[in-house]
């Protein structure tokens, strides 16, 4: 097992690892198995030994090194073994469908919204993750361990009789196959050794195929940092690195701690700080770059550290941003940054150019069937895609046909007074919405029908809200000039129509056109494996950092792993952000690097003046190497395959 820190050159010790093999130990490539994380990480693995094997000065032929993810190399291996068929994998809108139609039958039609879909896949993903077959514990919110464990049976029942598979089951059958002994010795005969990469992401039904594929021979080489543990909610269990010693004895362990990446005053703050998880191999870290700075500031406003970020960013150049990050904790933090920095002009890589552009984003959507709705023929589609928004628990189930009358949905609730309520109440007012132009029937909608409250519920917060409510009133103000029921001063004749004309009129008739260059805002789980030479980390704050939610001691060494990941992207300069805005304290993990003891600005002050940590910059007049000028013998020979 070798641990191995940020920046310690683990890619390039697995690689060196398999020439090794064939080359000194003259195994076949065709027997080499490599199993890494993410597709991404397969082929970053089977291009960096493709090029090793170009540069190689040695030929000989021979097979194909076998690289690929878990999930892929067991659904390779059902394949083979005929439980599964080229097409078996369900697809991501079908598993909600079919949970949809199993509530439904349980009579919890009233359930059936996105958000309670959403947590009943993620319940069933972690209940098949940790290899769970109880689902005491599992149930998401609003549903009981008994109500739970049924929709759980009954979608793996719908799932065996339509010949499907979702995507966990990918691992869950094959264990389940690796139980025959006949299956399990052709596969370790086919695989002789086997390498891992980012091992501290293993959850526990991984680690049994590991176990069995690998003995009894146990020739096994895994490559993880327990510090950069972060999948915690895919069933993930770090516990599992220390168990390794346990379960193959005799095993030797090597530390990789040598840091290439990270100034030394970035790799110091990084130690403190993770050295306060208790859950860890202990380990020194020896940062062999002499720069780097760390830059701490905090601010009374997230106004005031927005304009901050924006003019350091400026600052910074255009021909620098393809190698600076700013890294935040959730998506939604990522699009609110995204948008502002665009705003001031600042370019973001991997976003849609035209993000100006309100045709084509949900709210345009979601008004768009409103109105066609009201002034179109009352069609199904259209009043699905607003029906529940805010959520008012009416069902698909009751819409019979094609054309949506109140007497469908008054039949289907005849018994339930207080549904009954609030569909009168919902027609009622779309009787009256009917009689508007659009641009009053979209103020209705907002205002009367609740849909502003909707925005509020899922902005989640108030800057977000703002934001969203902004996008709402452009939306409005482009159906002033719209006239349903006859020719459009546009010359469309349909609310669509008229919104696609508007559309190709401003230029924004494709939104999907991507930047290629800019400053990148990623998220802290979307960082991970990353490097930049300037990290910006904004809102480290208690609430953010950890999460408002995480409390138990194994939830809050993981957010600790988290931020441990992001600062350890930085190379060179690393910039830490909070704020003090209505009584927010920063992080307890930048008290763990020592951070928080530092003075913060003053109120007066917040805005221009900084307190820096450890923020001298060394220069060195040598060039330090990655790796050692004479690297291993190496040899060529034939490509090598994915699985």
């Amino acid at each position: 097992m070798v641990i191995a820190g940020p920046g310690s050159g683990k890619t390039f010790t697995i690689v060196s690892r398999i020439l090794f093999l064939i080359h000194h130990h003259h195994i076949p490539p065709e027997k080499i198995l490599v199993i890494t994380y993410t597709r991404a990480a397969a082929q970053e693995m089977k291009e960096r030994f493709e090029k090793a094997v170009s540069e190689s000065e040695q030929t000989r032929s021979g097979g194909a090194v076998n690289f690929g993810t878990f999930h892929s190399i067991c659904y390779h291996i059902l394949k083979q073994s005929g439980v599964v068929h080229e097409n078996s994998l369900i697809g991501e809108n079908d598993k909600r469908k079919l949970l949809q139609v199993i509530l439904g039958n349980m009579g919890f039609s009233s359930r059936c919204n996105y958000d309670a879909l959403t947590a009943l896949v993620n319940s069933i993903s972690r209940l098949k993750n940790c290899a769970q077959e109880e689902a005491e514990g599992f149930a998401p919110d609003g549903f009981s361990d008994a109500e739970f464990a049924t929709v759980r049976r009954e979608y793996d029942r719908h799932l065996e009789e339509m010949e499907k598979i979702d995507f966990d089951d990918m691992i869950v059958k094959c264990l389940r196959l690796f139980h025959r002994p006949e299956v399990v010795q052709e596969y370790r005969k086919r695989f002789s050794c086997i390498l891992v990469d980012e091992f501290q992401d293993i959850n526990p039904p991984q680690y049994q195929i590991l176990k069995r594929l690998a003995a009894p021979s146990g020739n096994l080489f895994v490559v993880g940092d327990d510090d950069q543990a972060i999948y915690g909610f895919r069933g993930a269990a770090p516990g599992i690195m220390r168990q390794f010693g346990r379960d193959f004895q005799g095993a030797e362990q090597i530390m990789l701690t040598e840091n290439y990446r990270c100034g030394a005053q970035i790799v110091r703050m990084a130690e403190r700080m993770i050295s306060c998880n208790g859950e860890r191999f202990a380990k020194k870290f020896v940062p062999v770059r002499a720069e780097g700075k760390v830059t701490f500031r905090c601010f009374d406003t997230r106004q005031e550290q927005e304009r901050e970020l924006i003019r350091a960013l400026s600052a910074c150049g255009r021909a620098a941003m393809e190698d600076t990050a700013v890294i935040v904790r959730t998506n939604r933090e990522a699009a609110l940054y995204a948008g502002s920095l665009k705003e001031a002009g600042i370019a973001v890589k991997g976003s849609r150019i035209k993000e100006e552009d309100i045709y084509h984003g949900f709210i345009m959507q979601d008004v768009t069937a409103f109105l066609s709705f009201l002034y179109e023929g009352r069609r199904r589609d259209d009043f699905i895609c607003f029906m529940n928004k805010p959520g008012r628990f009416l069902t698909r189930m009751a819409l019979t046909r094609e054309r949506v009358e109140p007497e469908q949905l008054e039949k289907y609730y005849e018994h339930n007074p207080e549904m009954l309520g609030k569909v009168r109440l919902l027609f009622r007012q779309l009787h009256i919405a009917e009689g508007l132009r659009p641009d009053l029937a979209v103020s209705f909608f907002r205002k009367m029908l609740g849909y502003d409250g909707y925005l509020k519920g899922r902005a989640g917060d108030e800057r977000h809200y703002q934001s969203l409510l902004k996008t709402a009133d452009q939306v409005q103000k482009c159906f002033e000039a719209c006239r349903p029921g006859g020719r459009t001063q546009s010359g469309a004749d349909t609310v669509r129509a008229f919104v696609r004309q508007k559309a190709e009129a401003s230029g924004n008739q494709n939104p999907l056109t991507i930047q290629e260059e800019g400053v990148h805002i990623l998220t802290m789980h979307g960082a991970k494996g990353l490097e930049f030479e300037r990290v910006f980390l904004p809102d480290l704050n208690e609430g953010v950092i950890p999460g408002k939610n995480v409390r138990s001691p194994g939830e809050l060494e993981e957010e600790r792993r988290l931020l441990y990941v992001a600062v350890t992207r930085a190379r060179r300069e690393l910039y830490l952000y909070c704020t003090r805005e209505r009584g927010r304290k920063p992080s307890r993990y930048l008290g763990d690097a020592q951070i928080s003891g530092q003075p913060v600005p003053s109120r007066a002050a917040a805005g221009r003046s900084s307190q820096r940590y450890s923020s001298s910059t060394i220069s060195s007049n040598s060039t330090l190497s990655r790796y050692s000028s004479k690297a291993s013998e190496t040899i060529s020979y034939s490509s090598s395959s994915s699985i």
